[in-house]
Formats: structure tokens, C-alpha cells, sequence
């Protein structure tokens, strides 16, 4: 009983969340604050009805919304000349978040996901609506590539080794392919839909996708000598590389933790150094991380790239393998961090720490090559960027 009484109280804070929304957006709204946080309690409410009384209650509870916003919608259009049906949808999702919410245990992922997600989009509807017409048909056909990539092929590739060494495995190539091209080309999504030219908000979302071409991009294209946009895209890298290593062997989330650590003290630092900065806005042109052609030669180079470090791994012992880090590191985080996770913990923590490590001294090449002032300007951040990935490394050991 305690249990449903906190989910009681949870529904209303979720149909609320997402009622505020609809009540501030819409003048006239047949489903405002109040409506929205009783439908979502209605949705626990049935579930729980059903679930002692009668299992047909909650279908009748599920016709009864959808008729009701089936009823508005029409309403809307017929008698109002009203067009969209974002709000009705919204209602019916509403309903089945309260249904979710009841048959889910602590702490309750799905539902919390679902309310938030909701919120959002209704929140960003004029960005979403303005991407929707400013989106290329390059980007539209690089959403096609991977979902392909993603949904296509993956599920249908086979889970055994294809080579004479017993270590190439295309179900594995394939998922640390996706995990990469995912999160690149969410990222750039959401570049593209915050239409940000904040500098700092930028860098922190470009070096999610790639530290090397943001240190290029801004040691080539800032006027003044400022620290915290390379500071933002590295400590990011260090991010992108936890993410990755989580997703290809979750098993990685507590030794691998330095990373994120090292990471929101990056983020940290170049906040309060963007506050004592006037520079607030740049012109940021980032592409699409994903294409045909980029793709067809991305695969079977990542392919090498597995087996080379798989059989220096096995072959040439761990130290080879820590060689191997700094010279890929120094241009590269992405791929060697997703096939280092498949290595055993101890030793893909210290790889993962080599590798970003090296990566950090990449991009501070990249700008003494494009500008030695700012370099010699800038490289006590990146010193300081250094020590706290392996202060952290060793702290959390």
C-alpha cells in the first residue's frame, strides 16, 4: 500500500510536468494542468482496478480516453477549424505513462523517461518544427544510412568469429560501429535543434563528436586567447569515451568512473572561465557525422583496427597494447575506446586512461600547429586537464 501511494503522488507530479506545459502553451485546451494530472492518475487507478477486480477495466478505461480526445480532436477541427493533434496525443500518452508508472518497480526508469521525454518535445516544439524545415536531404539520407546500419544489418549478422584467429566478430564490430555513429549523429541533432552559437555550449557539444576538429576549428578561428572552449571539448572527449566503454560493456561503469569525474571538473572550470569571458557566441559550421561514403570506409577500417589490436593484445602482450593507445589516441579516441572495453577491466581502465590521456596531448599539437601563442596561452589548462584524469584514475582505483 505504501508503494501505491508514492506512485499516486508520482502520477500527479508527472501529468502536472507535462500539464504546465500544455496550460502554458495552449489558451484553449480541452486538457489543461488539473486534466493532465488526473489522467495520469486515472491510468494508475485503472491498472490497479484491474488488477483486483476486473482485467477488462482497463481496456474500458483506455477506449474512454482515446474517445475523449478522438471527440476534441474532432471538435477541433470541425467546429474551430483547428489543425494539429499534439495535445491529444499527448493526453493519451499521458494516460498510458499513469498505466506504465503502476506496473513498474523502483525506480521506475521507464515512466520517469517517458514523462521527460514528452515534456521535451512538447517544450521544443518551434525548434523541432523549425529543423523539420531546415533539415537537408543529406541529413535525411544520413538518418536513412544509420538506421540501416542500426536496424537492418546489425540484428541479422552473425555472432561467431569470421577469421583464422578466432577474433573477429562482425555482431561486435557492428555494435561498437553503431555506439559510435549514435552518439555522434544524437549530438548533432541536438546541435542542430538549439541552433546554439553559444561558444561554450558548443564546444561541449562538438567534442562529443570529435575534441580533434573543435581544438582545430577555434586554435584557427578565435580571435582572442581564451581557455575554456578547448577545455569544454576535451573534457567532453573524456565523456564520449565513458559513454562508449558503458554501452559496450556496462561492467565498465564503477572502474571507468575516473572518466567521468575528470570530466565534470573539465566542465566545471571552463564555466567559470566562460563568466569572466565576453566572447558568448561563434559560428560553429558542423556537418553531419554520418555519410555513404564516410561509412564505407569507416567499417572496414575500423574492422583492421579491431583485429590489429586484438592480435597485438594477444600476441605481443599488454604493453604493446599500451603503445598502441598513445599513437591512435593522439587523433582518435572513439574506436579504440569501444574495442579496449572488451578487454578484461583492470587492463581496459588503464588503456582508457592512456588513450584520453594521449588524446589531450593531441589536441594541444593540433593548436601549437594552427597557433603557438594561443598554445603557450592555453597549455596550463590542458596540464591541469592531464593531472586530474590520472589524480581521479588513481583516486578511484
Amino acid at each position: 500500500m505504501e508503494e501505491l501511494l508514492v506512485k499516486i503522488l508520482i502520477s500527479l507530479a508527472l501529468g502536472a510536468l507535462i500539464g504546465m506545459e500544455r496550460e502554458r502553451r495552449m489558451k484553449e485546451s480541452f486538457a489543461g494542468f488539473r486534466t493532465f494530472m488526473l489522467v495520469c492518475l486515472f491510468g494508475l487507478i485503472s491498472s490497479y482496478l484491474s488488477s483486483i477486480l476486473l482485467n477488462s477495466l482497463l481496456i474500458l478505461s483506455f477506449l474512454f480516453v482515446g474517445i475523449l480526445a478522438a471527440l476534441n480532436f474532432y471538435r477541433k477541427v470541425i467546429y474551430k477549424r483547428g489543425k494539429g493533434i499534439t495535445t491529444e496525443i499527448a493526453f493519451f500518452l499521458t494516460f498510458l505513462i499513469g498505466v506504465i508508472l503502476y506496473y513498474e518497480s523502483y525506480p521506475y526508469i521507464i515512466s520517469l523517461a517517458l514523462a521527460f521525454l514528452l515534456t521535451l518535445i512538447l517544450v521544443l516544439k518551434e525548434s523541432l518544427h523549425e529543423f523539420a524545415h531546415k533539415v537537408t536531404t543529406k541529413e535525411i539520407e544520413d538518418f536513412i544510412i544509420f538506421g540501416l546500419v542500426a536496424f537492418v544489418i546489425y540484428p541479422i549478422l552473425p555472432d561467431y568469429p569470421i577469421d583464422p584467429f578466432g577474433i573477429l566478430k562482425l555482431k561486435f564490430i557492428w555494435k561498437a560501429i553503431v555506439a559510435i555513429f549514435g552518439l555522434s549523429f544524437f549530438v548533432y541533432s541536438i546541435f542542430r535543434v538549439l541552433k546554439t552559437k553559444g561558444v561554450l555550449w558548443s564546444s561541449v557539444l562538438g567534442g562529443l563528436i570529435n575534441s580533434i576538429y573543435m581544438s582545430n576549428f577555434f586554435s584557427s578561428n578565435l580571435k582572442k586567447f581564451i581557455a575554456y572552449p578547448f577545455l569544454a571539448s576535451v573534457s567532453s572527449m573524456l565523456l564520449r569515451a565513458y559513454i562508449l566503454s558503458l554501452i559496450i560493456n556496462p561492467g565498465l561503469t564503477t572502474p571507468n568512473i575516473f572518466l567521468l569525474f575528470t570530466a565534470i571538473s573539465g566542465f566545471s572550470i571552463s564555466y567559470l572561465l566562460s563568466r569572466k569571458n565576453k566572447t558568448t557566441q561563434i559560428n560553429i559550421n558542423l556537418t553531419s557525422p554520418i555519410s555513404f561514403k564516410f561509412v564505407s570506409f569507416y567499417i572496414p577500417l575500423f574492422s583492421a583496427l579491431f583485429l590489429f589490436a586484438s592480435i597485438i593484445s594477444k600476441y605481443f602482450g599488454f604493453f604493446a597494447s599500451q603503445i598502441l593507445a598513445v599513437i591512435i589516441g593522439l587523433v582518435d579516441v572513439s574506436s579504440l575506446a569501444t574495442i579496449f572495453s572488451t578487454f578484461d577491466l583492470r587492463n581496459a581502465r588503464v588503456l582508457l586512461l592512456i588513450l584520453t590521456s594521449s588524446n589531450i596531448i593531441g589536441n594541444s599539437l593540433v593548436i601549437f600547429k594552427n597557433n603557438k601563442k594561443m598554445f603557450f596561452a592555453i597549455f596550463k589548462y590542458f596540464c591541469i586537464i592531464f593531472l586530474l584524469n590520472v589524480f581521479f584514475f588513481l583516486l578511484l582505483s
